[in-house]
C-alpha cells in the first residue's frame, strides 16, 4: 500500500528536519576528546571534601558550615565534568601517513548516508 501524498509531504519534511538536526548534533559533538584526570581528580577531591563538610555541618548544627559543603560538592563536580576538551592534531589515532584510511572515510559519511547504504544492501540480497 503506497503512501499518500499529504503522507509522502508529511515524511520528506520529518526527513529535512532530520538531516537540519544530524548536522547540529554533528557540528556539537564532532572529533575525538581528551580528558584531563588531574582536573578529574581534583575535582573528586572537591566533591568529597564538600560532603565532609556537610557531614561535619549537620554535626554541629550550623548549616552555613553544610551550605559552604554543599557549595564546595557542586564546584568539585563541575570542575570534574569540565576535564574533557576536543584533542589537538596530536592526539588523535591517524590510521594512515596522513590520516587516510577506513577511520577518515567513516567520519566523512553522515548517518542517514550510512543508514541508507545498509537498508540497499539488505534490499538488494
Amino acid at each position: 500500500m503506497g503512501l499518500s501524498e499529504h503522507e509522502q509531504r508529511l515524511l520528506d519534511e520529518m526527513e529535512r528536519n532530520l538531516y537540519k538536526h544530524e548536522a547540529d548534533i554533528v557540528a556539537t559533538t564532532s572529533g575525538p576528546r581528551t580528558v584531563d584526570y588531574t582536573k578529574v581528580a581534583v575535582g573528586v577531591l572537591g566533591v568529597v571534601a564538600g560532603l565532609v563538610l556537610i557531614v561535619v555541618g549537620v554535626l554541629m548544627k550550623l548549616a552555613i558550615i553544610g551550605v559552604a559543603g554543599f557549595g564546595v560538592a557542586v564546584l568539585g563536580a563541575l570542575w570534574a565534568l569540565s576535564a574533557s576538551r576536543p584533542a589537538s592534531g596530536d592526539d588523535v589515532p591517524r590510521t594512515g601517513a596522513m590520516g587516510e584510511g577506513p577511520a577518515a572515510t567513516k567520519q566523512s559519511t553522515s548517518l542517514m548516508d550510512r543508514l541508507a547504504e545498509e537498508w540497499d544492501d539488505r534490499n538488494q540480497r
